[in-house]
């Protein structure tokens, strides 16, 4: 008994002595002792851990800043996607124009690309309350008219692009503002679990917005939907005027022209070994490995597997959900220190889950590759928003943040380039190729960039710029 405890001691005192503890078999069975002690030990080195690594997550909500920019967050991701469903739904119901109605929807992209460096620029020279405010206005204010020039039946085929282009304008200065107050409203040891806290909510917004965009329609029309929509950029409008953060002390730096400003910003990002290599696999998924499981989509519902809407459906909330679990995962995620090894992983799971998508037998297994392949998207996504923000300089981080709108720009291309290759190669060739070519780059990346092997969430969290740069 004597050398039970003894062993127990060891066992619990040193690294891996759980493998040390002496096996005994009784009457055919393991010791008693042992299944307490081994039930015990995983309790507390799994579960307690986990738990309580998954509630520290929450205390970025102990902020008051950060509580009202979480709420704007549902609110206004919500909004945009029941505005992107219902903008399809009624272009289409109205012109029967397939051509028409990507035309609409991709004019968005536009202002995505040419204003998010202006967008930077504002967010480190204005105060970024205001200027989210005023975003979200612009989008109350387009989304009002729209919803008046339905109800009247005096819409014409160019107010929805031009409805389009100003829902894009008002959307990157919404996620460039909205990234880097972020920032301001909670300490700096809680800036990763802001940004996994966020992902949840963007996660959930896509994963339930386009239900309830459908029902909306169905309920009340899609003029009053539209009127909806407005209501809710309304309310994110006075979220963004409660928050009450402090401006950084960079506002107070003597600055250039707004033009040196944002060559600035260009410079860091291409120059600077981490922003560029987050700028590198920033742009793998939305031109390799997103356009699979959006774009694509229909392709596989008709010619892949023989069937319709309802299969389509299915298919697309299976990414949904995956993205929500990887939202909670990403929380998990949290708590590593190593994050270009977290992106590394999660970027090559989401090819490899593509991969098995691409050769799945049957719907079910197709089903599940595309929860995997959503969830390990939205592990990187939030890994790689807080490694970007984070090696930026503090009077430089609105024109780091910019970067975020940009990238869902190239879903576009990507959307482009993957059609293309599944007319010549049919749709699960396409995938495949797309999943293998993500993962060479990201393997490329990760080996050639001994900066990046070797950053540590530690070391952007205890100083304000990454460890050894002047």
């Amino acid at each position: 008994m004597r050398h039970g405890r003894t062993a127990s001691r060891t066992a619990r005192d040193k690294p891996g002595g759980l493998l040390r503890y002496p096996l005994s078999w009784k009457h055919g069975g393991l010791h008693a002792g042992f299944v307490t002690f081994f039930f015990r030990q995983a309790l507390r080195t799994t579960g307690l851990q986990f738990l309580t690594g998954f509630a520290s997550t929450f205390n970025a909500l102990r902020h008051r800043d950060f509580r009202w920019l979480w709420a704007g967050t549902f609110f206004t991701t919500g909004a945009q996607w029941i505005q992107q469903a219902t903008l399809g739904w009624v272009v289409y119901s109205l012109t029967g124009s397939g051509a028409l109605l990507g035309a609409v929807l991709g004019v968005r992209a536009i202002p995505m690309l040419l204003l998010a460096p202006v967008s930077g620029l504002v967010a480190d020279r204005m105060d970024r309350r205001h200027a989210l405010a005023a975003s979200q206005l612009l989008l109350f204010a387009i989304s009002a008219l729209l919803a008046a020039l339905l109800a009247y039946d005096l819409v014409r085929v160019w107010h929805f692009f031009v409805f389009s282009l100003l829902s894009g304008v008002g959307a990157v200065f919404d996620r460039t503002l909205r990234s880097a107050l972020v920032f301001t409203s909670v300490p700096r040891n809680e800036a990763a679990h802001a940004v996994a806290l966020n992902s949840i909510a963007f996660s959930v917004m896509r994963a339930v917005g386009p239900g309830v965009a459908g029902l909306l329609i169905a309920a009340v029309g899609a003029a009053l939907n539209f009127g909806i929509q407005a209501l809710l950029y309304l309310g994110v409008t006075a979220s963004a005027l409660m928050v009450s953060a402090a401006r950084p002390a960079a506002y107070a730096r003597v600055r250039g022209t707004a033009w040196e400003d944002m060559k600035e910003g260009v410079r860091f990002a291409m120059t600077d070994p981490v922003a560029r290599m987050m700028l590198v696999l920033g742009l793998v998924p939305p031109l390799l490995l997103i356009p699979s499981f959006s774009a694509l989509m229909p392709l596989f519902a008709v010619d892949v597997f023989r069937s319709g809407p309802e299969t389509l459906g299915l298919l697309l909330s299976a990414v949904g959900v995956g993205g929500v679990l990887g939202g909670v995962a990403a929380v998990g995620m949290t708590r590593y220190d190593r994050v270009a090894l977290v992106q590394t992983l999660a970027l090559l799971a989401v090819a490899g889950s593509l991969l098995g998508f691409a050769l799945s037998p049957g719907i079910m297994a197709a089903v599940v590759f595309l929860i995997a392949a959503g969830m390990a998207e939205m592990v990187h996504h939030t890994v790689h928003v807080t490694t970007l923000q984070m090696c930026a300089p503090e009077h430089m981080r609105g024109r780091v943040a910019s970067l975020l709108p940009v990238f869902p720009a190239f879903i576009s291309i990507g959307a482009l380039t993957s059609g293309a290759a599944a007319d010549v190669l049919g749709a699960p060739a396409a995938v495949a190729l797309l999943a293998v070519a993500a993962a060479g780059i990201t393997g490329a990346a990760w080996l050639r960039s001994s900066t990046f092997r070797n950053l540590r969430l530690s070391g952007l969290i205890s100083s304000g710029e990454r460890p050894g740069r002047p």
